[in-house]
């Protein structure tokens, strides 16, 4: 079994004729925890973006849990990846609860006539206790902060072996942000089968 989580080599991103990335080389093993840090434009975003399978890099080569990009189906592997994205393109005024159930059926929106089992819903509403969402917020009505805590939740849905977190406190107070990293760190850490 591979234990890498991650694995790029020698990745180059163009977007515009602008290199956004230059030969971007790096392993991270399973259970291991990583930061990315970097002043604004920097390509953080876009590396996490070629990590979570949304982006191929224009050259060079990335291997998410064992699968090199371009080598899989990439809506098996995307579910495999928890990815919270700060800029997630909802547009509908769903619940707290129903944001967090795209994150079993892999959507943005609701899938028209799914219906979650009552282990699904019984796992949305953990998720978003632990994540300190008790009341039903709307997408349109809450902060920034209730978002991101609620996109977290939406990501874990899954039990995914690898999750990436793109600005993940951003729009919370450092009260909210000591609590979010503690939940997160004690998050249990999925094992290779």
């Amino acid at each position: 079994m591979d234990q890498s989580a991650l694995e790029l080599h020698d990745v180059v991103f163009i977007r515009d004729d602008r290199r956004l990335l230059d030969d971007i080389t790096f392993v991270v093993r399973r259970g291991e925890h990583w930061a990315l840090i970097g002043p604004n434009g920097a390509g953080k975003s876009t590396l996490l973006n070629i990590c979570g399978a949304v982006t191929f890099p224009s050259r060079g080569s990335a291997s998410i849990l064992g699968a090199r990009m371009g080598r899989i189906d990439l809506r098996e592997l995307r579910r495999s990846i928890g990815f919270v994205n700060p800029r997630h393109p909802l547009r509908s005024n769903l619940s707290a609860e129903e944001i967090v159930l795209t994150g079993e059926t892999g959507s943005i929106e609701l899938v028209p006539r799914w219906q979650p089992t009552e282990a699904v819903l019984d796992r949305a509403r953990l998720l978003l206790k632990t994540m300190g969402i008790d009341d039903e917020p709307h997408w349109h009505t809450m902060s920034q902060g209730e978002r991101g805590r609620a996109l977290i939740a939406r990501a874990l849905m899954t039990d995914p072996p690898l999750l990436l977190l793109d600005e993940p406190s951003t729009g919370l107070d450092v009260a909210a942000r000591e609590q979010m990293i503690r939940t997160i760190a004690d998050l249990p850490v999925s094992t290779p089968a």
